[in-house]
C-alpha cells in the first residue's frame, strides 16, 4: 500500500454539492456506448473514451479526473452525464 497526494478534479452534484460515485448513477455500458457513437468524445491524452467507459461502467468511489484534462473534455462529460441520468 502507498499513500499519494495529488490534485484532482471532482465530479459533484450541483444541488447537494456531494461527490458523485459512478456506480450509483445506474448508467448501463450500452447507454454509454450509444452516446459515444452518436456524440464522439473530444480527443484528450489525459482522459480517453476508454477511461470514460471504465470509470462509468466499472468504478466505485468518487469520480475524479486528472489535473490537465481539457476543459472541452470536462464539458463533454458534464453533458453526457446530465443527458444519461435525465
Amino acid at each position: 500500500m502507498g499513500i499519494r497526494i495529488e490534485e484532482k478534479i471532482i465530479t459533484y452534484d450541483s444541488i447537494t454539492c456531494e461527490a458523485i460515485d459512478p456506480s450509483y448513477l445506474g448508467i448501463r455500458k450500452e447507454e454509454i456506448e450509444k452516446y459515444l457513437s452518436e456524440n464522439p468524445m473530444p480527443e484528450d491524452k489525459m482522459y480517453t473514451a476508454g477511461d470514460l467507459m471504465h470509470d462509468l461502467a466499472c468504478s466505485e468511489g468518487v469520480y475524479t479526473f486528472p489535473k490537465g484534462i481539457k476543459e472541452e473534455t470536462i464539458e463533454y462529460i458534464e453533458e453526457l452525464l446530465n443527458d444519461l441520468i435525465s
